[in-house]
């Protein structure tokens, strides 16, 4: 039981500068005059999944670690072969949300959407009232 919280305090440890160091990347573009369009959800929901990404990954680390951990304090071949398991579903986990992350920001930047759209009046029809 000692062992186990020595290794969970270290792993805790260990990604403390990971969260005392996050910043944040959204720029302030998305909160002006935008409630209510398209673009302000579109707003929303990456300002969402920016703060979500890291979080999975941070969680994908965990298990990592925590495969790692297992297996290395294993004592039976079935727990070894559970932390082998769980090191594998880590690296398989993290190499799908990075290269999700990678292939959002590769269609970003090839549309040329991470850039501020201009403003465009588009022609309305007024209904006069009755």
């Amino acid at each position: 039981m000692k062992k186990n919280l020595m290794v969970l305090s270290g792993a805790v440890l260990t990604f403390a500068p990971f969260v005392a160091l996050a910043q944040s990347t959204v720029t302030s573009e998305c909160s002006t005059g935008t409630n209510g369009t398209i673009f302000g959800f579109l707003c929303v929901v990456g300002k969402f999944l920016q703060s979500v990404i890291p979080v999975l990954i941070l969680l994908g680390v965990i298990f990592f670690v925590w495969g790692v951990v297992s297996f290395v304090i294993a004592d039976d071949e079935e727990a070894k072969s559970k932390g082998r398991d769980r090191m594998i579903y880590g690296i398989v986990g993290l190499a799908v949300i990075i290269g999700m992350w990678g292939l959002v920001n590769v269609v970003l930047k090839t549309f040329n959407l991470d850039t501020p759209a201009t403003t465009t009046d588009f022609p309305t029809v007024e209904i006069p009232p009755q």
